[in-house]
């Protein structure tokens, strides 16, 4: 059997999301393959800037995230402290929060900047792609591509039936993450090293706002003792939701034997970083990561096209990851379109 379409895109984060999201906006055929049955089922990127904002508002649902999204008031300013609970040791105006660049803010766009968890973005981006008129193919991994002159040939396999077939696309976007196998597979050039420092990422419930609310962040910077080893430098407790879901990132040395994520490990971790171990906390899951430094040098090989984190691969601080990858799809999806209907050249050589 082989599928046949205008554009096959690899993975359905925020980059495949976007880039089906706008292809099918401008009414480009498109599939999107992931090999998982499920979408983001944890809160990973969160900030969006306004550019992303401005974005989502020319693709009209700026609106669905307004309406889940932590807004640009709450996001407050960055603290420092020795814990929730303990004493604060200063805070940094983020975010647009002083006056100053508050009207720098305001005056730029129509749009604001939010704090938007990746768990509740893609499914905005998937269910306006599908209803707009993308296919959407869950349980379906990528496996290999080969191009010629009219178009690229993936092959894929259905990983609950478990048979292969393939899907004959004019073009393909590897969207398929930081061990992207579209990037492999076209040999793009990288630059920069994976596997820098050791992250854990704790997510938990607990009602924190008597220690919050009055100095709404969504970031809580944390210095304590072993916070500089691995991770991101200091221990971060993160608001997902206010003011009672979080997310705890601390570090481990990546050098060593990766940390046995026991409940008991996770509260023991997230109580250090409250700084109150009588506040009751349910642990929602735990896990392990790694902080990157890579980028690739094209994005593109032929008629195969990489974004996201495909092809820049960044740390977390300043929120960079899901904004690059939405702006990655938005850049692109206009010019295959132009292509597509004849307007412009072909995008290769």
């Amino acid at each position: 059997m082989v599928v046949e379409t205008d554009v096959l895109i690899v993975g359905s984060g925020p980059a495949g999301g976007a880039a089906a999201l706008m292809l099918s906006t401008y009414g480009v055929p498109n599939i999107v393959v992931t090999k998982y049955g499920r979408l983001a089922d944890t809160p990973r990127a969160h900030i969006t800037n306004q550019r992303t904002m401005e974005v989502l508002r020319d693709a009209g649902i700026e609106d669905q995230v307004i309406a889940l999204a932590t807004p640009h008031e709450l996001m407050g300013d960055t603290v420092f402290c020795s814990s929730l609970a303990g004493e604060e040791l200063g805070r940094l105006r983020t975010w647009y929060t002083h006056p100053a660049r508050m009207a720098d803010h305001t005056l730029a766009s129509p749009t604001s900047m939010c704090d938007m968890p990746q768990h509740l973005m893609e499914p905005i981006l998937v269910d306006n792609a599908i209803a707009r008129g993308t296919t959407f193919r869950y349980n379906t991994e990528y496996l290999s591509l080969e191009q010629d002159a009219d178009g690229v040939t993936a092959t894929v396999r259905d990983r609950l039936r478990g048979d292969e077939y393939q899907i004959r696309a004019k073009y393909l976007i590897g969207a398929d993450g930081g061990r992207s196998k579209v990037a492999e597979d076209i040999r793009l050039p990288m630059v920069g090293r994976m596997g820098v420092a050791g992250s854990i990422n704790i997510l938990f419930e607990a009602d924190l706002s008597h220690l919050v609310a009055h100095r709404p962040s969504i970031l809580y910077w944390v210095l304590q003792t072993g916070a500089e080893v691995g991770g991101i430098g200091m221990g971060l407790v993160r608001c997902v939701r206010p003011w009672h879901e979080w997310l705890i990132v601390w570090g481990y040395d990546i050098n060593g034997e990766p940390p046995d994520l026991t409940e008991d490990y996770a509260k023991q971790i997230t109580h250090m970083l409250i700084g109150d171990d009588t506040i009751p906390v349910t642990i929602k899951s735990s896990s392990t990561w790694t902080v990157n430094h890579m980028y690739a040098e094209t994005y593109q090989n032929g008629r195969v096209f990489c974004a996201g984190d495909a092809v820049h691969r960044h740390p977390p601080s300043n929120g960079l990851g899901s904004n690059t990858s939405i702006q990655d799809a938005y850049n692109l999806a206009w010019k295959l379109k132009l292509v597509l209907d004849g307007t412009a050249r072909q995008l290769f050589g």
